[in-house]
């Protein structure tokens, strides 16, 4: 039976990461700001993630709506159930990006869900606060040491001629808590020192960004930290301090106004450029492909650029039938790692460690020994859990 070999696979691995010439980025999805635990407030053991990933987040925000009363709790019903007759997953990114369309296509006296433009207004309102607050726990839950730091100390182990850049979906602020701990500069687009406003033309321009050993941080779907403000006329993006206002959480792509699109539309459009290179590497974890935005993006470069090369570390087996895995099929340049089986050079097979190797302890997991197999090869691919991917790029750095 054809198996794929775990040692080769992260060697290879290994190997991409090493190269200081390698244009390599990360995109980081719910899947990793939920790998955190939180802190027990009374020095208990953790219990439960920091931030819940979008199941968990839905199920929040649908409660919170309940509140509101009956009207509500009906409206949030009808829109779970337009989401999955358009064939969606009806979760709280897709209900708010549906909220906000309606909002923009509502006159005053419109009514949608049962409710009218107000009601439509105080619902979206309530889900985009609910998902700020629980994106921005107390600081007194979240621990000191996070996957996220093991991540900013094997960037400062390396020397790389083209910056790294890290592409995330998450509102939270962790990648900068932990970064900013390890003393590694972060650029994120924002300019300034009293109130930084966002510049697109330092996504687009390399001489208006900072140095290559400034790490780039992209933001794709907004943050705690954002917000919008008008001066002189003109409405601007800037970044501060994080509140539970969510008033740019952004989880898809629609024109809200020029102002709140900008970040968007100026991100992914750098994703685009990233990926446009020769031999570009793009890792992706905790991420479900589930924003037809970036798919598009990312799917039309591997199409077009047989040399760029995306891993896709996954939590969880894939169904045969998940778009990821049926493209993977045909682009070899698509590598999914999932937990029992990988897609390589458009093959799907189950882990096999032939060897011995000095990664097995943090990458891998053999089967446990029986009377019918005292020495087995097979077991499960770790590195999909972003704890254990950060160590492994860490244990990188330590060689």
């Amino acid at each position: 039976m054809f198996s794929h070999d775990a040692h080769k696979t992260i060697a290879d691995l290994r190997d991409h990461l090493a190269r200081h010439d390698k244009p390599i980025a990360f995109l980081f999805g719910a899947g990793t700001s939920c790998s955190v635990m939180a802190m027990h407030p009374e020095g208990g053991k953790p219990e439960k993630p920091l931030i819940p990933a979008v199941a968990g987040l839905t199920q929040i925000c649908a409660s919170e709506v309940q509140r509101l009363g009956k009207e509500y709790e009906q409206a949030w019903t009808k829109v779970e159930a337009q989401c999955e007759s358009d064939g969606k997953s009806p979760n709280v990114e897709a209900i708010l990006s549906r909220l906000k369309m309606m909002l923009g296509a509502m006159g005053k006296q419109d009514k949608l869900l049962g409710l009218d433009h107000t009601g439509i207004a105080k619902l979206e309102e309530t889900v985009r606060r609910t998902i700020a607050k629980v994106a921005n726990p107390d600081k007194i839950i979240i621990p000191e040491e996070t996957p996220h730091r093991l991540l900013a100390r094997w960037l400062a182990s390396t020397s790389r001629q083209n910056p790294i850049e890290i592409f995330t979906l998450n509102y939270d602020v962790l990648i900068e808590m932990a970064f900013e701990a390890e003393r590694i500069p972060l650029f994120d687009g924002f300019v300034g020192c009293y109130r930084p406003f966002f510049l697109p033309d330092s996504l687009r321009r390399p001489e208006t960004a900072p140095g290559l050993n400034w790490v780039r941080l992209w933001k794709m779907h907004g943050s705690v930290t954002w917000r919008r403000e008008n001066q002189d006329g003109r409405a601007r993006i800037v970044r501060g301090e994080p509140d539970d206002s969510g008033e740019m959480i952004l989880p898809s792509f629609h024109k809200y106004d020029e102002s709140r699109q900008q970040p968007y539309t100026a991100i992914i459009d750098r994703l685009g450029r990233f990926l446009d290179q020769d031999d570009a590497l793009l890792i992706t974890s905790g991420f479900s492909f589930g924003d037809e935005h970036i798919n598009n993006v990312i799917f039309s470069a591997i199409e077009n650029r047989p040399r760029t090369h995306v891993y896709s570390f996954q939590f969880e087996e894939l169904a045969d039938d998940h778009d990821l895995i049926r493209r993977a099929f045909t682009q070899r340049n698509l590598i999914i790692i999932g937990p029992k089986t990988g897609m390589i050079g458009g093959r799907r097979a189950q882990w096999r460690l032939d060897e011995p190797a000095q990664f097995v302890d943090i990458a891998f997991e053999l089967a446990p020994k029986t009377e019918a197999d005292p020495q087995p090869k097979n077991g499960l691919m770790k590195l999909g859990n972003f704890v254990n991917f950060c160590k492994f790029l860490h244990s990188m750095g330590d060689r």
